[in-house]
């Protein structure tokens, strides 16, 4: 599969609707501008190796974002299996 396609599969379905979640459920948490800008970014970075697991398994790519928008996976499920260095991010996101 080409990765441009890799890519904005990756980006479309999955990155940008938990970057958008992340932002919504730290903001309901009156979490500072800064804080939230830091956990988009954190979880941004783990878009290489997104783009791989995509790339590898659409299967999980489709699953993993129709779980996520229905309400079956967690969030903080997600953010830990995309970007497993955001530990703090995390954290947040499960106290809020």
């Amino acid at each position: 599969m080409p990765s441009s396609v890799a890519y904005f599969l990756a980006s479309t379905l999955i990155l940008q609707p938990v970057q958008a979640e992340v932002a919504d459920r730290l903001r309901q948490a009156k979490v500072a501008p800064e804080v939230i800008s830091q956990a988009q970014a954190c979880v941004a970075s783990a878009l290489p190796t997104l783009v791989q697991r995509v790339g590898d398994d659409y299967w999980w790519a489709v699953t993993t974002a129709a779980s996520v928008w229905l309400g079956l996976t967690p969030l903080e499920k997600v953010v830990a299996d995309v970007a497993p260095s955001c530990r703090g991010t995390v954290d947040t996101l499960r106290a809020s």
